[in-house]
């Protein structure tokens, strides 16, 4: 049967566990999820469906709600979701559940893979087990994705939405004064949300709080001034994704 992975990722987790399950489902095509932001709708027609998401408190990321929410899907199609995280994965299920519905479809399944978190830390030992057991992990999610395992995430609960849940620059997301005007955040922003003006980077409000300026910036300028803490906490990229890789996901 085939399948259709939609991969949104800024930090490398979700597209490195996309393509492990491709690898293992065969038949099975990525689509990125940044590639489709300017088409007025998106047809798919593949008998199973997957998202594969970073969890951001508690939610799906913007790009991903924006994509669903102009789907077409095929009638009797399987949508499961696969979603990274550091933690919980929160009422992202409920919530993605509820707009699938809201285009005549259903959440049949969501799984979750453990990985470092691109906003909060875990410690550097406990980061390190999550990836070093992501492909046992990922191998463990095969059995309910192939024989369609169906599982029920509807409530009648009307779910609070998160900051996440529409473009804004919440965390105050900026360059400071070490910013070299290299544009490298502006390629790789998903939402187009970036510009250099006068040899300095300049982060608007249509902020989908993914963080890959802030991780892929080569000087380390980019911080988050309202997020005490973890403002300038350390970078961090899959190790088996580069900066190509993710920059290539708003083109493919």
């Amino acid at each position: 049967m085939s399948t259709a992975l939609y991969v949104f990722s800024a930090t490398g987790n979700s597209l490195t566990t996309a393509r492990k399950l491709a690898e293992k489902l065969g038949d099975t095509k990525i689509i990125h999820v940044s590639a489709k932001k300017n088409l007025p709708k998106v047809k798919e027609g593949a008998e199973a469906v997957g998202f594969v998401f970073p969890v951001y408190y508690g939610d799906m990321p913007w790009p991903v709600r924006e994509l669903i929410s102009k789907m077409v899907f095929a009638d009797n199609a399987y949508i499961f979701a696969v979603m990274t995280c550091r933690g919980g994965e929160g009422e992202a299920p409920a919530r993605l559940d509820a707009l699938l519905r809201s285009r005549g479809m259903k959440l049949s399944l969501a799984q979750r893979i453990l990985l470092p978190g691109n906003s909060f830390l875990n410690e550097e030992a406990v980061d390190a087990a999550y990836l070093a057991a992501q492909e046992e992990n990922t191998e463990k999610l095969l059995p309910a994705i192939i024989n369609r395992e169906v599982h029920d995430y509807h409530t009648a609960e009307v779910l609070p939405l998160p900051p996440v849940a529409y473009p804004n620059n919440f965390r105050g997301i900026m360059a400071d004064e070490n910013c070299i005007g290299c544009g490298r955040c502006v390629s790789v922003c998903p939402m187009e949300n970036i510009v250099i003006q006068n040899g300095h980077a300049e982060i608007g409000d249509d902020c989908a709080t993914c963080l890959a300026c802030f991780h892929w910036c080569p000087v380390q300028a980019i911080y988050m001034s309202k997020q005490e803490g973890i403002e300038r906490r350390r970078k961090y990229h899959h190790p088996d994704v580069v900066f190509e890789d993710i920059l290539k996901m708003k083109n493919e």
